[in-house]
């Protein structure tokens, strides 16, 4: 009883922080008077706009917040840019996207902005507490709670040598508040090591191509399209990192992209040095297309090969990837396909999985953008024959991860799903989501959570999942290089928790978090 107490109070204080915060963003939002001409003269759309408004702040007291609203959302125009920028595109949301390096790389940083040209730094640290009740494994019944931190120490010098530039970043995982042992496991701490640690090789005319071109040798960190496969830094406290080369040829923001790597996979290691996995290869090829805006195209295939790991993966993943980016006033969509082929612990198998999504952009006062998602990935009643999702995130299309994290793209079918992102001021995000789950093999494991019944008497409804998230990046005195989170979801048990063998019990699960981000 006092056990549950005190998730109880814990999942209060994380609701009440969250409230609090919520209930700032109105005194933020007047402390960001702006003038309406220069809003319409000098503020570009990019993410100088915020700055510049942040510096007018001190002039701007005698305007009324009346005024400073009619005319910051006159005509649509925004001092913030584009309502659905890189941080909110097709498949995105800002949980998932880290603009660290980009910040840093346009002297956005203040450490970035004090430094001579041939060298970048910042420093960034996020600390987060999060809690849930009424546990959904076999592992953990009850609940959890826990508080984690990532430091991240970022380092590039350039410009010494037109044609090469060194990369160093240091990053420390902690668990400082943690239950059942999670503070010495590798998913949730890994203390002070190397995420990058590399060189690259430039040309800014490849061959007499018209491309760019990079290749990059040492450590490095993996992402590819929404990064339903292979995704770095991320909302949880996992960052798979790779040792070997990659080349690459033009980008996935110009007419034509190309990637080609061969890594070994890192092996973490909470207090030692992480090293690669012996007798491991991740390797693979990625091509974009952007010609044109309704027909954005990608294409790969991945290949990992794991020799001495437990699991012995021999995977081929091919796959494609098609999709048009947000326009306010205008559909948009995306489709993506993935197969897999290969043998684990020597056993063969195919597997696939499916992504889509239909988006709407309102031409709004206030940005608004609605999505209806769908996702399903092949089960079986052999787990080791459920697709594999390698290195991907799951943050954005299924909820937060980290402690809490039920819902894999492995055995899994949702074919009724929705999100709302909603921007009712410049600095504030807010998104919305429901989203039902059902097993796409009843007969197979609930990835999420290790539970199964071979028989499939237990039926395959998981049951579905509400998640709330804002987001407040003040931009205001010396609160302007930290950004605030909070959310909450609620899972509601579906059928398949009343029948299936060792079930932790019917009673819905509630997650709270509070999150705080700071940038030097």
């Amino acid at each position: 009883m006092m056990r549950d107490n005190k998730k109880i109070t814990s999942m209060m204080i994380c609701l009440v922080i969250g409230f609090h915060v919520g209930g700032s963003i109105s005194f933020a939002a007047e402390e960001q008077k702006t003038e309406a001409k220069e809003v319409k003269k000098s503020l570009s759309f990019s993410s100088n706009a915020i700055v510049a408004q942040a510096q007018n702040t001190e002039t701007q007291k005698d305007k009324k917040p009346s005024d400073f609203f009619r005319n910051l959302f006159r005509n649509g125009v925004r001092p913030n840019g584009p309502p659905f920028n890189v941080e909110e595109g097709v498949g995105s949301t800002r949980f998932d996207f880290d603009r660290l390096t980009d910040l840093m790389e346009n002297h956005k940083t203040p450490l970035a902005a004090m430094a001579p040209d041939w060298l970048n730094l910042a420093i960034e640290h996020r600390t987060r507490y999060e809690v849930f009740d009424n546990g959904f494994t076999r592992a953990i019944p009850d609940g959890n709670e826990q508080i984690h931190q990532r430091t991240r120490f970022l380092f590039e010098v350039k410009n010494i040598i037109d044609w090469a530039k060194f990369t160093l970043e240091l990053t420390d995982f902690r668990a400082p508040l943690a239950e059942h042992g999670q503070q010495h496991n590798t998913n949730f701490a890994d203390h002070f090591d190397f995420t990058q640690l590399r060189l690259d090789l430039l040309s800014k005319d490849f061959l007499g191509t018209g491309y760019g071109a990079t290749f990059e040798v040492g450590r490095m960190i993996l992402e590819y399209g929404e990064s339903r496969l292979v995704g770095g830094h991320r909302w949880g406290s996992f960052t798979p990192t790779f040792d070997g080369i990659r080349f690459t040829l033009g980008s996935d923001k110009e007419k034509w992209g190309l990637q080609v790597f061969g890594t070994r996979p890192v092996q973490r290691e909470v207090s030692q040095l992480n090293w690669n996995t012996p007798e491991s290869y991740f390797s693979g090829v990625h091509v974009t297309n952007r010609d044109m805006r309704w027909a954005n195209f990608d294409a790969y295939w991945l290949q990992l090969n794991e020799g001495n790991n437990l699991r012995q993966r021999n995977l081929s993943t091919p796959g494609f990837r098609l999709f048009a980016k947000p326009t306010r006033g205008s559909l948009d969509y995306e489709i993506e396909s993935m197969y897999q082929f290969g043998d684990t612990q020597d056993q063969s198998i195919f597997a696939h999985r499916h992504h889509g999504e239909i988006g709407y952009s309102f031409e709004t006062p206030w940005p608004l953008r609605v999505l209806y998602l769908f996702d399903y990935a092949s089960g079986d009643p052999n787990p080791n024959k459920n697709f594999d999702l390698l290195f991907a995130k799951r943050r954005v299309e299924f909820g937060p991860t980290a402690t809490f994290g039920p819902f894999f793209p492995s055995n899994l079918f949702s074919p009724v799903g929705f999100r709302m992102n909603l921007t009712p001021i410049p600095n504030v995000r807010f998104m919305m989501s429901h989203r039902a789950y059902w097993l796409a093999d009843k007969r197979g494991t609930f990835v999420g959570s290790a539970l199964q019944d071979p028989t499939g008497r237990s039926g395959s409804f998981l049951g579905h999942m509400l998640d709330v998230s804002i987001g407040w990046d003040p931009q205001w005195s010396f609160l302007k290089r930290v950004s605030f989170d909070i959310g909450f979801s609620h899972l509601f048990k579906g059928d398949f928790f009343d029948k299936v063998p060792n079930s932790p019990g019917s009673k819905d699960t509630n997650f709270g978090y509070t999150m705080a981000t700071i940038k030097f």
